[in-house]
């Protein structure tokens, strides 16, 4: 591990757990056992060292997006896939998103990031369901409340998981009421004309 991303991983991990302003450049130093001077050689401030992690974060969620709309366009992407590709995510990347709850209302840079964390859920999901109306495996709903809806759930769940571990998992409740709630069953598809519905 490179001495700059040696100082991103600790950091991460002291945000995550204390706090951005309870963490100085002088106990990331000691923590990562590296002198301070160090940290500016690679940081012009704390600042800086949260934003690369917030950078990070979002070309993490950049390629799950693309990897999701990849498997779209392949048409073998499904609800449970999706969401699940989420829950995931979000397992790999606790710290990360940690940090972001933890700081979002009280920093504009983590208030931005946030923002744009929400929006491509949201516009991911939105793209999903707009392509399964158009396949008939998707229920006729309006996209842009839908796909927030959705958003917003993951980010409900995604702050019960964090903050609240003791809380039993409603992770696969949440893809299954989905499902019901949105993709159309095999049985429930129209069939066309029947032979015995022609008069």
């Amino acid at each position: 591990m490179s001495t700059k991303d040696l100082i991103l991983s600790t950091a991460k991990d002291m945000i995550s757990e204390v706090g951005f302003h309870k963490m100085t450049t002088a106990n990331l130093a000691r923590r990562a056992e590296i002198s301070e001077g160090t940290i500016y050689r690679h940081f012009e401030s704390k600042e800086d060292i949260l934003q690369h992690i917030l950078d990070t974060f979002d070309q993490k969620y950049l390629a799950l997006a693309e990897q999701c709309r990849t498997r779209m366009d392949k048409g073998t992407l499904t609800m449970e896939d999706l969401l699940g590709n989420h829950f995931t995510f979000l397992n790999a990347n606790a710290a990360d998103i940690k940090i972001v709850l933890g700081t979002y209302s009280i920093l504009e840079i983590t208030h931005r990031s946030m923002g744009r964390f929400i929006e491509r859920m949201r516009g991911l999901f939105e793209e999903f369901l707009s392509r399964g109306i158009a396949q008939g495996t998707v229920r006729d709903v309006p996209l842009a409340d839908t796909g927030m809806i959705i958003a917003n759930m993951f980010f409900g769940l995604m702050r019960i998981k964090l903050y609240w571990p003791e809380i039993e998992d409603f992770s696969k409740e949440a893809v299954a009421f989905c499902q019901r709630s949105l993709i159309i069953a095999p049985a429930d598809k129209p069939t066309g004309n029947k032979a015995e519905d022609r008069p």
